[in-house]
Parts: C-alpha cells; sequence; structure tokens
C-alpha cells in the first residue's frame, strides 16, 4: 500500500469518527409518494446498516433503490417533493432536518446520470469543489485531488471540458469526487452502468480500499458479478418492500434458475465474447468509411455491437451515422452514398442519456410525439414489447432510468426507420427487463433493419448480438 493511499485512509478514518459496530443508517417503516405520483414508491420499507458494512440493494428496474438513496442523502424532501412517513436516521440524524450541504459532508453519492452532479466544467475542479466549500487548505486538497485522480484512473482526464468525456469517463470523476470528499457513507447508484470491464476493476478495488478503511457502503445495482466477496449482506426489493434479507454468501449460492425467476442479473462474470467479429458485405448494409477507425461495416438482418474501451470514440460514431456530427467521414447505405440530412431521416439514435430525448407529458404521448402517423394500436405493440404498458400515463421523467431505457427503446419501435443505434441501452434494466430490450432488438434485425448496439454489457450482447465491431484504443 503507497503512502498516499495509507493517507487517505487515516485521514477519512480520523474525520469520521467512525464507531466500529455503531448504527449507520436506519429506516423504520418508511413509506414515499412523490407529489407527482398516487402510488407510493416505498411502502412500510424498513433498512439498517451499520458502520463499516457495505450492503447491496438490488431487485427490478423502479422498485425503490433510488428513493431510498435520494432519503439517505437527503434529495428527499430538500430536492424530491415527496411525502414521507416513518423514521428515517443517518449518522443519527434525519437528512430532512439538516441543511443539504451538511448531509453532504457526511454522505457522498455516485448518481446513476453523473452529468446530474456536476458543478464545475473540468474533472479537478470537480474533485476539489466538496472540499472548497467546506474551506479545506488549498495545498492539502490539491494533494488529495492529485494522488485520488491518479488512483482512480482520471488523472489523464485533467484538463478536459466536462462537456466532452463520455458516459462512462463521467462516471469515473464522479467517483473520484466522492472519494475526494472523505465521506462516513458513500451511495452509489448503478455505478457500472457505462464502465468497461477495465472501468469496472477499478471501482472494485476503490470499493475494496474503502471497506478496508471502514467506510459505510451502500451500492444500488443490476449488474452483481463484480461485487462476489466485496459486500457483507443483500436487501433486495421489490414494490417498494423488502423481498428478502441475506448474507453475501447465501445470496451468491442462489441456482440460476432462481435466479433468473427473481429477474436478477448474472452473479458470474460473463465468459469470453461469445460474438463473431462481423464479417459483413458494404453492399448490403450501413458502411462508414471513418476518418480514424477505417472501414466500419454493419450489416442489414443483424444486431451488431460496437464496443470498446471508455473514451474510444463509440457515442462519436453514432453521432456520424445518425447525421448529427459534421465529418469528412463516407457513409454508405447498401452501397448508395447517404448525405448528413438522409442519415438523420434513416437513422435513429436512442442516447445514452435519455433524458436528452424524453419531452412528452406521458409515456404514451412520448411515443407519439411528432408522429401523426402513428397508429394506436403500433403504440400499445411497443409498450407490450417492452413490458411498460402499466406506465403508459406516466410522466417519462418520472419513471427509474431503466424504464426511461424502454420509453426511449419503445419510442425507437414506432419510427419506422432502416437504421437503429441503441447506445448503452441496458442501463438500469434488470434481468427480465434486459431480455425484454434484447427481444426487441432481435425483432427488429429479423425485419431486416440495421441494429448497432454500443455496449460495454456482454450479458446484453450475448443474449441478441450476432456480430461485433470493435474499436480500438489510442496507442500509448
Amino acid at each position: 500500500m503507497d503512502e498516499g493511499t495509507k493517507e487517505d485512509m487515516k485521514e477519512g478514518t480520523k474525520e469520521a469518527g467512525l464507531m466500529d459496530g455503531g448504527q449507520a443508517i436506519a429506516l423504520d417503516e418508511v413509506t414515499v409518494r412523490y407529489a407527482a405520483r398516487d402510488e407510493p414508491s416505498l411502502r412500510g420499507f424498513s433498512f439498517e446498516v451499520s458502520e463499516g458494512e457495505c450492503v447491496l440493494l438490488t431487485g427490478g428496474s423502479g422498485c425503490g433503490k433510488s428513493t431510498v438513496m435520494r432519503l439517505l442523502n437527503g434529495l428527499i424532501p430538500h430536492v424530491h417533493d415527496a411525502e414521507v412517513s416513518g423514521g428515517v436516521r443517518v449518522l443519527g440524524h434525519s437528512p430532512a432536518d439538516r441543511p443539504l450541504w451538511e448531509t453532504g459532508r457526511m454522505v457522498s453519492t455516485v448518481f446513476q446520470n453523473p452529468r446530474t452532479q456536476f458543478f464545475c466544467t473540468e474533472p479537478l475542479s470537480e474533485m476539489a469543489f466538496g472540499g472548497e466549500n467546506a474551506g479545506e487548505a488549498p495545498a492539502g486538497l490539491r494533494a488529495r485531488v492529485a494522488r485520488v485522480a491518479d488512483r482512480e484512473g482520471v488523472a489523464h482526464l485533467a484538463h478536459h471540458s466536462m462537456f466532452t468525456l463520455s458516459g462512462g469517463e463521467k462516471q469515473r470523476v464522479a467517483l473520484a469526487s466522492a472519494v475526494c470528499d472523505q465521506p462516513r457513507i458513500y451511495l452509489l447508484d448503478e455505478p457500472t452502468a457505462n464502465l468497461d470491464d477495465e472501468a469496472v476493476q477499478v471501482l472494485r478495488s476503490t470499493l475494496t480500499r474503502l471497506r478496508a478503511s471502514g467506510a459505510t457502503i451502500v451500492i444500488a445495482e443490476h449488474r452483481l458479478h463484480y461485487l462476489r466477496g466485496l459486500v457483507d449482506r443483500v436487501v433486495r426489493m421489490d414494490a417498494g418492500r423488502t423481498a428478502q434479507t441475506c448474507s453475501a454468501a447465501d445470496f451468491w449460492n442462489i441456482p440460476g434458475q432462481t435466479r433468473r425467476g427473481l429477474g436478477l442479473r448474472s452473479l458470474h462474470p460473463p465468459a469470453a465474447a461469445k460474438t463473431p467479429r462481423t464479417a459483413a458485405d458494404e453492399h448490403t448494409g450501413l458502411a462508414c468509411d471513418h476518418p480514424r477507425f477505417g472501414t466500419l461495416l454493419f450489416p442489414r438482418g443483424k444486431v451488431t455491437a460496437l464496443v470498446g474501451r471508455n473514451g474510444v470514440g463509440k457515442t462519436h460514431t453514432a453521432r456520424i451515422l445518425t447525421g448529427l456530427e459534421k465529418t469528412p467521414a463516407h457513409v454508405t447505405l447498401d452501397g448508395r452514398p447517404l448525405t448528413r440530412r438522409q442519415r438523420t431521416r434513416r437513422a435513429f439514435l436512442a442516447a445514452q442519456d435519455v433524458n436528452r430525448q424524453l419531452f412528452g407529458p406521458s409515456v404514451r404521448e412520448e411515443l407519439t410525439l411528432g408522429r401523426q402517423d402513428i397508429a394506436p394500436s403500433a403504440v400499445d405493440d411497443a409498450l407490450r414489447r417492452l413490458e411498460i404498458g402499466h406506465l403508459a400515463d406516466r410522466h417519462p421523467l418520472s419513471l427509474s432510468g431503466g424504464q426511461q431505457q424502454r420509453v426511449a427503446i419503445a419510442s425507437a419501435l414506432v419510427e419506422g426507420r432502416e437504421v437503429y443505434i441503441f447506445d448503452e441501452p441496458s442501463s438500469g434494466l434488470d434481468y427480465r427487463a434486459m431480455q425484454s430490450v434484447s427481444g426487441a432488438l432481435t425483432e427488429l434485425a429479423a425485419m431486416g433493419k440495421i441494429l448497432i448496439l454500443i455496449t460495454h454489457d456482454q450479458e446484453l450482447a450475448d443474449e441478441c448480438a450476432h456480430a461485433v465491431v470493435s474499436l480500438p484504443a489510442p496507442a500509448t
């Protein structure tokens, strides 16, 4: 262990004043109903975490995991308007009765969509933000930021603009910022949603180090395999209630058939990629003469996984293919050149950050927005295929992250385009929802469409991809 790591751990423990075995979190019969919702998001939910414990919260998309996080960090009720009953105690206090900044010094959160938590325009300033607001000495803060940036693998992003970072890079900066704040409690909401395999291992190393330092950690997650041997206890939620509480050992021994029946993702690391590298004919699909990667081929009638490390250029490539990016790249469809304007008409992009493309006042109206010729039966069919018919009258932005992903995909299904690009569509999806998404993509491909799946999720790729296009990382 290097001296910088020892120093960070020592500082964090000293500042936290940890009490081994004390209670860090206590929710007692908590019910939460958001102002815009008729039904509660939590229903008599109880949850306890001891100081120094690492607990996994899991369960189906929309089961209430993010609501629990918002209670613990004070966003409910300070930011999200909701009726709350029952007891909420974090480090002996009610977050509802304390200023947000005060809770924020003790509790750090890594959000599912990290873009929503940034205050600065470049990573190092973001990492120093909490310490600066707390009046820490500049020299010590700069040294800690430099150490953490190096250890969390974001030092190379130091002088980049936040606006140019990929989703995975933003997620890594959010984690590094939380570590810099040295809180007593870490809350991580889907922290691997946009991370490549290397970044997931860095996250695991960070969590192992924090756990050893005595920090209290709560992780809300669907991707489970990387947490084996790390968490102490697992709480599975269902419809806002506790469905099961068990030790980590018992959880990781759940048989595969039982696990799938519960809607849980794989408990084991994915095997080596099963999907073959693409061998396509540029006259029967989409072809791009990319300025950095050469010729990229995406065949008709297949789902092609577009893969590569965080920040390599996958989303940028999607923007080229959909005509959203000015570029000298030459793009053809079935051998015929496509202008940028033609690409925007022929291709549909379901963006990584779905909040940027949800505008309708309800899920049903989202699917018909700007599409006057869409038959109601087509909308109903898309909602049914993605298993979100029961959400038809809800506002899209009131949904969980995984539910929003399925709304964006349902919107794509009614579009009638020739090229579909889905950028990290498995973010926030449980096993059943992942299968629904996989089935929808496979059905579109079977209709002769061109399907491009941008993903780090090998489990999803194994479910539906027929071929892979891998973008190489730049030489160092």
